[in-house]
C-alpha cells in the first residue's frame, strides 16, 4: 500500500463554458481516492439524484458516477448548482479518507513524504 502524502489526492470537479456549460469531474490517482470506488453504489445513487433534483435532462448525462462523470449542455444555473453539489459530496469523502489513512500509516520521514516516495 502506498503511504499517504501531505496533501489529498482530490478529485477534479470542473465547470467550463464551451458550446453550452459543462460539468467534468474525475477522481485523482491515490490511495484515498479508494473510498470513492468503495463507495460506488452509494456514490451512484447520490449522483443520480442530484442530476434528478436539479431537473437535468438525461440527454445531457454523457456519463456519470460517483467518480467520474461529463454532463454537458446546462444552462448557467444548473452547472454551476451541479459542481457546487458534487465539491460538497466528494471532496470531504476524498479529504476525511485521507486524514483517516494518514492516521493509521504516517509518513516515515518528511523527506520521504515530500519526495512521493
Amino acid at each position: 500500500m502506498r503511504t499517504t502524502t501531505t496533501a489529498p489526492a482530490l478529485p477534479v470537479i470542473q465547470l467550463l463554458k464551451r458550446t453550452g456549460w459543462e460539468v467534468h469531474w474525475d477522481y485523482q490517482e491515490g490511495p484515498e481516492s479508494g473510498v470513492l470506488f468503495k463507495n460506488r453504489e452509494y456514490l451512484r445513487g447520490r449522483v443520480d439524484g442530484i442530476l434528478d433534483v436539479l431537473g437535468i435532462d438525461l440527454k445531457c448525462v454523457c456519463c456519470a458516477s460517483g467518480f467520474t462523470g461529463t454532463v454537458k449542455r446546462l444552462p448557467k444555473g444548473q452547472a454551476e448548482a451541479l459542481h457546487a453539489a458534487l465539491n460538497r459530496l466528494l471532496i470531504p469523502l476524498v479529504t476525511n479518507e485521507h486524514a483517516r489513512l494518514a492516521r493509521l500509516h504516517p509518513p516515515l520521514h518528511p523527506l520521504l513524504d515530500a519526495a512521493n516516495i
